[in-house]
């Protein structure tokens, strides 16, 4: 079964005049309504600043009702392990268990090296942080407590307990799910040992995998996926319960060289220094919604679960409802 999730883009409300906090707080209500699976927030502190996303899941856990919540993705390593694992236990328990978190470490771009050192972190440390902190996560969901002792972080009999404390501010869940981000790229100065250590990382430490930014490259998604069912074969787990997810920015018209145009303007406003050189198509599909159905049903077979959606441009709304009325029943 494909799965389909909502990114509502907590960027764009600083970026687009038209695109205020309140429509993007509809869009989130109206993705429960439409029967999409997911809603998604993103994170960045001044690589590309945004509405903070533990803040909007909160508001996003008032205004629905059984919708997954989740982020895509978060920069942990950006926050203080044990203050993170009180806000995200927090939000389980107002969303009663509909939490999914997805963890990264950032991008290699100056801006994220610039947000690490503005609140004095080492940015070249920051894929070792991100380890522990998963590690640092199941133990503490599984145990309700944390005796841990690793590079960077450290702690010894700590929890939420003292003593007149009669339920424990712990997740609904048993185990939250926790998705990995890996985004290697595809050209050939990445070693084999990069997309080695995302599968250890994938399969050792999380429960699924999140990737964007191969949308035109189904093959190298493909070549990705197989190195992830790989390790987790030759390691004793089973592929298919790493769930696989894939964040893609989508415009849907039935002029398809308006979707493009659409599609084109969108990510040059969002990625003013990624944009120069590099082709939209890299981001997600554009067109009508055959061409959408033949790129999904695509990935599907390359071994994609879920399809976490932006859609490009300033009708978001509208191409929301487009797509649950002519993509999503194909589905």
């Amino acid at each position: 079964m494909v799965e389909f999730g909502i990114n509502i883009n907590n960027r764009e409300p600083l970026l687009v005049e038209s695109y205020t906090v309140e429509k993007m707080m509809r869009l989130g209500g109206k993705a429960e309504e439409f029967g999409f699976d997911s809603v998604w927030v993103g994170d960045s502190l001044l690589d590309r600043p945004r509405l903070e996303p533990i803040s909007l899941l909160g508001h996003l856990a008032a205004q629905t009702d059984e919708i997954k919540l989740g982020t895509g993705c978060m920069i942990t390593p950006l926050r203080e392990p044990l203050q993170f694992l009180q806000a995200w236990n927090s939000l389980e328990m107002l969303t009663d268990g509909r939490m999914v978190l997805g963890a990264c470490m950032g991008p290699p771009t100056p801006g994220c090296k610039e947000q690490y050192e503005a609140i004095g972190l080492n940015y070249r440390a920051r894929a070792k942080m991100l380890e522990e902190q998963l590690e640092i996560f199941e133990q503490f969901w599984a145990e309700g407590a944390l005796n841990y002792e690793g590079d960077v972080y450290e702690y010894h009999d700590v929890d939420f307990r003292r003593g007149p404390e009669i339920r424990d501010l712990a997740p609904v869940q048993d185990d939250p799910p926790i998705l990995v981000i890996s985004n290697p790229s595809h050209h050939d100065t990445e070693s084999e040992a990069v997309y080695n250590r995302a599968a250890w990382r994938i399969v050792e430490l999380g429960d699924g995998w999140m990737a964007a930014g191969l949308s035109d490259d189904p093959d190298e998604y493909e070549r990705q996926w197989n190195s992830i069912a790989d390790y987790a074969r030759e390691n004793g787990y089973d592929p298919d319960d790493t769930h696989t997810t894939f964040q893609v920015t989508m415009t849907i018209d039935d002029d398809a060289d308006a979707a493009d145009a659409k599609m084109e303007e969108y990510i040059e406003t969002y990625y003013p220094h990624l944009y120069e050189g590099k082709d939209p198509a890299e981001w997600g599909p554009s067109g009508d919604a055959d061409d959408l159905i033949d790129w999904i049903d695509e990935f599907h077979e390359r071994g994609c679960d879920e399809f976490i959606i932006r859609f490009g441009g300033e009708d978001q709304e509208g191409q929301m409802e487009k797509f649950v009325e002519e993509v999503l029943p194909t589905f």
